[in-house]
């Protein structure tokens, strides 16, 4: 066979034509560019989860930190840097899953004259793909400090609770300087002004809403003066009679204006509307005064932080303890038994509230008694309206009687134990106090509990006591 017929047949030679119309290196590049781009979103997309992922664990770890750190204020006191520790412990534990930052400065700091916790500091997130475009770092919240959050303690409307508070303000004698028996001035009077005054500005607030927060004042010494109430809430009686004193001796005692005693019967130690038999006594002393004056009359619930600092510093002191008067007024000032004979807008709220619950799992309504004192309890009164011959006071001005409730000390110890029974909370001060007295008895049993009892033993421990109180019963809730 030929040599020749062997050859395969050549291909033919392409046309020049096919060369115009061959599109694969375009693609290719085109190829390129489109899996470049891609390259580039997928790098974003990564940056941007990681950086979502951390923001969403700093805010989180941020919330938690202030409150924690305000929560330890609100227990233990105005231990600033206690609390401000904690909150740093806490965020350092919730971001320790984080993905690793290039940079976090974040701390805590007390506002708000130590009723707040906010955070402060940069917190940068290092990009990887993102840094093609430039962009190294982002940070995970607004450098101007618009979402760092902050802890505050409250009671305003974003409480969702109401609060009645009610002050026991011992004014009697020893709340002088030594040596003298009557004053406006002085370190311990001035130390329970300062206090009391510190709790009213915290727990008022300023915007009254839905929900309020009122305070009353109940100054005492011997008695209690009930200033422009009705004076219907006491038994009618002589402006002036003959009784005999401690003595023996007929002696002449005149009535005093706006003073009360406690009251008799069966609702001696109760919140009952003071009407008919259940009306309190009226006072007669020799010359017709009441300590206290009405300079210190009881203030009923307000919200006027005006009106109720400039109260207190007008407080005077002298006299001798009554203390279950001014435990049983602080209930009065509380309870909606008694709102027919305080001002309308002083009226206290439903018992009832105290255990309905808002949309946040507290109580509606929280009614406190605060009650501070600085001495044994040693005055009470008879039926007569007389000084019984026990309290502390020279027999010529004394009746010649025994109160037919007991003493001061049984007195007010049944009287706190029924207010809490109503649901009352009660947080006892004691201002230098003998230790292991009668006092500070009534005082332990008087309280809601070990933590609501507290024994200062200068001006420093009665503000922060007065504080630790103020601070324990506002809310928690966190602003931006």
């Amino acid at each position: 066979m030929p040599t020749s017929s062997l050859r395969k047949p050549r291909a033919p030679a392409p046309k020049m034509g096919a060369f115009a119309t061959e599109r694969s290196g375009s693609v290719t590049i085109i190829f390129g560019l489109m899996a470049l781009i891609l390259f580039l979103v997928i790098g974003v997309s990564v940056d941007m989860a990681r950086w979502l992922h951390a923001r969403t664990s700093t805010i989180a770890a941020v919330d938690s930190a202030v409150l924690a750190g305000a929560r330890n204020l609100q227990v233990n006191g105005l231990d600033g840097n206690e609390a401000t520790a904690l909150a740093q412990s806490y965020y350092e534990a919730n971001v320790a899953n984080r993905p690793p930052l290039s940079k976090d400065t974040i701390t805590f700091k007390v506002e708000d004259d130590g009723t707040a916790i906010t955070a402060e500091g940069t917190a940068l997130l290092e990009t990887t793909f993102m840094k093609l475009a430039g962009i190294n770092t982002l940070p995970l919240l607004k450098l101007a400090g618009s979402e760092y959050s902050k802890a505050v303690l409250s009671v305003n409307g974003n409480a969702e609770f109401s609060l009645e508070v009610s002050l026991m303000l011992d004014i009697t004698g020893s709340m002088c300087d030594r040596g003298t028996s009557s004053c406006t001035s002085g370190e311990k009077i001035d130390a329970m002004k300062d206090a009391a005054k510190d709790l009213i500005n915290i727990v008022v607030w300023d915007n009254q809403g839905t929900h309020s927060s009122r305070v009353a004042l109940v100054p005492f010494s011997a008695a209690v003066n009930f200033g422009s109430l009705d004076p219907a809430i006491v038994h009618a009686g002589e402006n002036g009679k003959k009784m005999k004193n401690a003595n023996g001796s007929n002696v002449w005692w005149t009535r005093a204006p706006a003073c009360a005693a406690e009251r008799f019967g069966a609702m001696a130690y109760s919140d009952a509307a003071p009407a008919g038999s259940d009306k309190l006594t009226p006072v007669y002393t020799l010359d017709g005064k009441c300590q206290p004056d009405s300079q210190n009359a009881v203030v009923p619930l307000s919200s006027n932080k005006t009106l109720l600092t400039t109260k207190i510093d007008g407080l005077q002191a002298s006299g001798t303890t009554a203390g279950h008067l001014g435990t049983a007024w602080s209930w009065y000032t509380l309870s909606p038994n008694w709102g027919d004979a305080l001002p309308a807008a002083s009226k206290p709220q439903s018992y009832s509230l105290l255990s309905q619950l808002s949309s946040s799992g507290r109580p509606l309504l929280q009614k406190i008694a605060v009650l501070m004192t600085d001495g044994e309890y040693n005055t009470e009164y008879c039926e007569s309206g007389q000084l019984d011959k026990n309290s502390s006071a020279n027999n010529y001005f004394k009746g010649n009687c025994d109160s037919a409730n007991g003493s001061s000390v049984a007195q007010a110890r049944a009287m706190c134990a029924a207010m809490k029974d109503k649901g009352i909370t009660v947080y006892s001060v004691g201002f230098q106090l003998a230790e292991g007295g009668n006092a500070e008895q009534t005082l332990s049993q008087c309280g809601s509990s070990p933590d609501h009892v507290f024994l200062a033993k200068n001006a420093a421990e009665l503000k922060q006591s007065f504080r630790n109180i103020a601070l324990k019963i506002s809310a928690l809730h966190l602003s931006k």
